[in-house]
This record gives C-alpha cells, structure tokens and sequence, in this order.
C-alpha cells in the first residue's frame, strides 16, 4: 500500500489521517496507512485499546486475574483474514485455544462436545486477547489517544484549506460533586481524512450521556451517517468470575469440565468459557490460586435488564445495575452447573465477581449492503474524505472488523491521491 504521498507545503511531512476507535477495525486501518506512509493519531474513550477484544484485570495485585469480557475468540475463514490472522501470530499476538468445546443444554445439564467433524480452529490473543490490539497500536506511525472522546470535526473539503480538525474531551467522568466545570475541548489539526471505526459516534448515547450530539453529524458526510445508523445493536452483559482452586479443606472442584460451551436453553446465560485455558494466562499456571471464567448473556436478558434501568458509564446508577447483574448472572451461572453435576451443588468459593455492559455487542446487517455499495466493506463519502468501518459493515466478529478496517484504509489511500495538495 503506497498511494500516500508527502504535502509540498508543509516540508514533506506525510499525510495525517485521524481514526475514531481503537477497536480491531480501527486499528487495522491505522496499521495499513501508517505502514503506507501516513501519520495516524487514534482517540479511544476507553483507558486503552482493544474495543470489545478488551481485557478486564483484578485480584489482590489489581492486575494477575485476567478476563477476555468482550470477543472470546476469532475463527479466520475468509481468505484476506487469514491472511491478517497469519500476520499477527507470527507476531505473536495470537495462539490457537485447545480444549474441549461443546454446548450445555440448560434443561438438562447435558454437555454435548462437537464432534471432530465440527471442531474448528478458536484464535486468541495472547496473553490477553487485547494483545492485538496493543500490537497495532504499537506500531510506527500511529499515535494513540486513550481516554478522550471526540466531540465533533471542524472544517474539511470546502472550508479553508480543506482539512479536518478533530474536537476531543476528556472521557474520565469528572470527581466530586459534580459541579466543577468541565475542561475545554482541545483540537487537533490538519488531518486529510477522517475514519469513524467507533459506531457511538453516530448513535444517540451522545444525546442522552451528555447532552451533546454525535460528533459524527458534524462530519456532513451523509453517506457514512446515514449506514451507521441504519445499523441496529443488541447490548450484552458479561460475568466475570473468579473461583478458588482450594479451600479450607483443600482442592475445590472445577466450576465446569469444559473450556467453552454454548449453552441452549437458559434465560440467562448464551456462553460459559473457561478463561485461564486460553494460552499465557497466568492463571492458568501450576501454582495459580484461582479459575477465572466468563459467562455472556442471553441477548434478551441484556435488553431487559438494559430497558429496565437504563444508566450511564462512570454513575452510581450504573454501577448500582452491574451489582445487581453479577449477582443474577452469577446465580443463574451456579444453577447451570448444579445440574451438570446431577442436580447437587457445586461446593465452590467465589473470589471475584462483576459484571460489564456492552452497549452495542451485536450489530445487525443494517448496514453490510450500504458498506459494500459505497467501499466494499466499508462505509465511505469520497467528497468528504470520511470513512466508516467496523463489523458492522461486513459480519459481527473479528473477522468483519478486521476486513472492514483493511477496506477504510483502501479508500482513505484513494481518497489522498485526489486531495487537493493543501488539506494534506
């Protein structure tokens, strides 16, 4: 990829181009361009990167217990990705998970393990499954902004020289009695083309959060507006649980005799996964102290429980909902393994419980037919310099994420051969 090129005007400084999400397909895009030559800076709201292949940490060092919250695993079927995939295992971001998989009938507890003909290849991140995307963000070229959330964009093609300026805040909800004043927006300028990998910024949480409206609609890029919000999403709520390996009276027993299931039936709970049998989990260690698992919700749990109280990240009110979730996921967690073990209880001590809300977990294919129209896979307004992507624009895993990404920076490439020499 070498369509970049250096601007006349401003002593062969190269390209910028500014990407909202450092997620899997924002980051994939960030890499391409930035390996063609531009100058990538990438604003996150969270603390770091990853997205929904972001890593929780907790335990008595605040740090030893790991949990992948978000994406469990990836599978590479389409060519290109594998392609991708390839790439960063030789990296070493990413180890094959062996183990035994299967799903867990709730009525029952029956466990039924796929058979060899239906066992496929389950890739992780390694040690944790935001190792990928601390790996790209890592790599020249790109400049990482972690825990600010872009407000709005400022000029582009048609006002002054043409180039975008990206309005940002801090994301870290503010301390105290919350009357201090919030800080003033910082701007960043002269970026030639902008890419929106983070699909908030173009919903309404903005609205409700913070009285403010999505930063993309400043972006006047139609095109790219009107495919991310056609885009549904179904929230999702995460367990993460730490179990003991011994008590008082010595080893506990397993919580589940699988590594990931499935599971057909409960109200509660779609996925259980052995977390710690991933590859260079610590604890997953001889020595380790504790089991760390992750159970995901039934998407129509999440949307009751969402529906029901619907609270903003950072606010007592919200934190207040993930209690009461980790205490039913949890309950609903021990009821599962009970009849896995024939209806008795399983004799177990917690060390650790919470819970995460995913706001936007599972998109629809609202937007895959708009994505392939405009930028065969993602979402893109030549005229305006502004690209869309995400796995919302190809398929909701990994794999949608990542291609999506690789086609932004294919049309952002494009798009600065055409740009005028000023706005770069």
């Amino acid at each position: 990829m070498g369509a970049s090129r250096d601007a006349p005007d401003s002593g062969g400084a190269p390209p910028r181009v500014a990407v909202v999400g450092a997620g899997i397909s924002g980051l994939t895009a960030a890499s391409r361009l930035a390996r063609g030559g531009c100058a990538v800076t990438v604003y996150e709201t969270g603390r770091g990167p990853g997205g929904r292949t972001s890593t929780r940490r907790a335990g008595p060092d605040g740090a030893g217990w790991q949990f992948d919250h978000g994406a469990q695993y990836f599978s590479a079927k389409d060519p290109a990705f594998r392609a991708i995939a390839e790439e960063w295992r030789a990296d070493g971001l990413v180890a094959e998970w062996a183990g035994t998989f299967g799903a867990l009938d709730a009525a029952t507890g029956t466990f039924v393990r796929e058979t060899l003909e239906g066992t496929k290849e389950r890739w992780v991140g390694t040690p944790s499954m935001n190792a990928v995307a601390k790996g790209l963000a890592r790599r020249p070229g790109i400049s990482l902004v972690a825990s600010r959330r872009v407000t709005s964009f400022e000029g582009g093609p048609g006002v002054g020289d043409g180039s975008w300026t990206v309005v940002h805040r801090s994301s870290i909800p503010p301390s105290g009695d919350g009357n201090a004043a919030p800080e003033p927006p910082r701007r960043d300028a002269r970026f030639v083309a902008v890419v929106a990998a983070d699909k908030q910024a173009a919903s309404d949480r903005s609205v409700r959060a913070y009285g403010e409206d999505p930063p993309m609609a400043s972006a006047a890029a139609p095109a790219v507006w009107e495919g991310m919000r056609a885009s549904g999403q179904t929230p999702s709520f995460a367990l993460m649980l730490a179990v003991k390996k011994k008590g008082r009276a010595g080893a506990m027993p397993r919580l589940f005799e699988f590594q990931g299931a499935t599971v057909a039936g409960d109200d509660v709970v779609a996925w259980i996964a052995d977390d710690s049998s991933k590859p260079g989990r610590p604890t997953g260690e001889p020595g380790a102290d504790v089991t760390c698992w992750v159970a995901q919700s039934t998407p129509a749990y999440a949307a009751r429980r969402v529906k029901a109280m619907a609270t903003v990240p950072g606010t007592a009110p919200h934190q207040a909902l993930l209690n009461e979730v980790a205490e039913e996921m949890t309950e609903a967690l021990l009821a599962l393994a009970a009849k896995c073990a024939g209806g008795s209880e399983v004799e177990i001590e917690i060390a650790h419980a919470a819970a995460h809300r995913w706001g936007a977990a599972f998109p629809d294919d609202g937007a895959v037919a708009a994505a392939a129209a405009s930028g065969k896979g993602c979402l893109s307004d030549a005229g305006r310099r502004v690209v869309g992507c995400g796995d919302f624009c190809v398929a909701p895993k990994i794999e949608g994420a990542a291609l999506s990404g690789a086609a932004a920076a294919a049309r952002v490439v494009e798009m600065i051969a055409d740009a005028p020499a000023a706005s770069l």
